[in-house]
């Protein structure tokens, strides 16, 4: 029987700091970058790297205190007129962990801060997408059993 993992079984913490609550799905992907090289006996592949993102959809958190928004505007440009705190090439450490009935699953690594969109309308909750590009290279996985 197949095992469903919905966004209730997903937490997602960056920089030290639970956003799930906001979060409405978040989804990494991870595409090689692959070689082909004919050789004498046939096609050899070769993986050269594999770069990864986050690409989230939230509820729109600006002027919340502690919000994803403000933490990651505030790391990609920084603050105020001498920009404190900037840091955009600086990776921010994440964690995904995925739940399931028998398994958890933990992504760990680094993305670059992006701003997010701002926007709105009218007295409905915002919901923005945009995507955190990975640090290459830092991307680790791993798979345990969930205690009985």
């Amino acid at each position: 029987m197949a095992t469903t993992i919905t966004g209730n079984d997903l937490t997602l913490v960056i920089d030290s700091n639970d956003y799930h609550p906001q979060v409405t799905s978040v989804e990494l992907t991870v595409e090689d970058t692959q070689q082909t090289i004919e050789t004498l006996d046939g096609p050899a592949y070769v993986t050269l790297t594999q770069p990864f993102s986050l690409n989230i959809t939230m509820l729109a958190d600006w002027g919340k205190s502690g919000g994803l928004c403000a933490a990651l505007q505030g790391k990609a440009l920084g603050e105020g007129t001498g920009q404190s705190g900037r840091a955009p090439d600086t990776g921010l450490v994440f964690t995904m962990t995925q739940t399931g009935a028998t398994h958890n699953t933990v992504f760990t690594g680094k993305v670059f801060p992006k701003v997010p969109p701002a926007s709105g309308a009218g007295a409905e909750a915002t919901e923005i997408t945009f995507t955190l590009p990975g640090e290459r290279g830092t991307l680790e996985v791993e798979t345990t059993t969930n205690p009985s």
